[in-house]
């Protein structure tokens, strides 16, 4: 589990997870991955979850205010970095 706000990003290998906005019980995630992919706009409300790939998923935990905690499943050797 990580937290984001609004404009924070994060890497998990080819793939870029940006925090679009975030309001009341809800949260916008922008995802963009490598090539010609063009962003996808996610809108997550609490505890949903998307596949960014077939053995990525993020899930949305907690929001409040104006920070999100996501949880992410990858398989052991994934690379997250916080940009």
């Amino acid at each position: 589990m990580l937290s984001r706000k609004t404009g924070e990003s994060l890497l998990i290998d080819d793939f870029q997870i940006t925090v679009g906005w975030i309001r009341f019980n809800k949260v916008q995630l922008v995802v963009s991955g490598v090539g010609e992919m063009l962003p996808v706009q996610n809108i997550l409300y609490m505890n949903e979850t998307i596949k960014v790939s077939p053995d990525i998923e993020i899930g949305v935990i907690h929001i409040r205010d104006e920070k999100v905690r996501l949880g992410i499943t990858a398989p052991p050797g994934t690379d997250f970095a916080r940009l």
